[in-house]
């Protein structure tokens, strides 16, 4: 009987091995928006959810944006929707720029280290996407949208993700 190739053998192998998975690399980034931001976002009236689209300020949790590598927004999301992943996986896949969306640098301007320091666009880790979830303690809808997304994230396959996890203290 002929010998066989070890090598005929492989792909076999693989097929039994099940199917080689690759997971999204996410790189988790903990800050808080500083007290006097928060402060100042409290006391803003009128459309909160247009002038927080705009300008950036942040009253109420979740609130999800997403970024592209060259951090232009793409998507925005203020509180929780049933199956907001649709969205936004269409708006990544076109790299559709979301012109009322807040520049990240601004959302960085409003937020510091756990220590008191600042954390500017320039300290950021280069990343195909940047998601910033701004999260209150506690909060059932913002443990939903996070799993969500790391779900949706797994979905992708191979993608560096730094991940911004923005925490309101609550203010005194």
């Amino acid at each position: 009987m002929p010998r066989i190739p070890a090598l005929i053998f492989l792909p076999f192998a693989l097929l039994f091995t099940g199917p080689s998975v690759h997971a999204a690399e996410i790189e988790r980034i903990d800050l808080h928006q500083r007290e006097a931001v928060q402060i100042q976002h409290q006391r803003r009236v009128g459309n909160l959810r247009a002038q927080a689209q705009r300008q950036g300020w942040i009253v109420r949790v979740p609130q999800l944006f997403v970024y592209l590598s060259d951090r232009s927004p793409v998507f925005h999301m203020d509180g929780l929707r049933s199956r907001f992943e649709r969205q936004l996986d269409w708006a990544v896949e076109r790299s559709r720029i979301e012109r009322t969306t807040i520049d990240l640098d601004r959302l960085l301007a409003n937020t510091e280290t756990h220590d008191g320091g600042i954390y500017g666009l320039e300290d950021l880790p280069e990343g195909d996407l940047y998601i910033v979830l701004y999260r209150g303690e506690d909060c059932a809808d913002c443990d939903a949208v996070d799993a969500t997304v790391v779900e949706w994230l797994e979905g992708l396959g191979e993608v560096d993700v730094v991940w911004l996890d923005i925490a309101m203290d609550r203010v005194r």
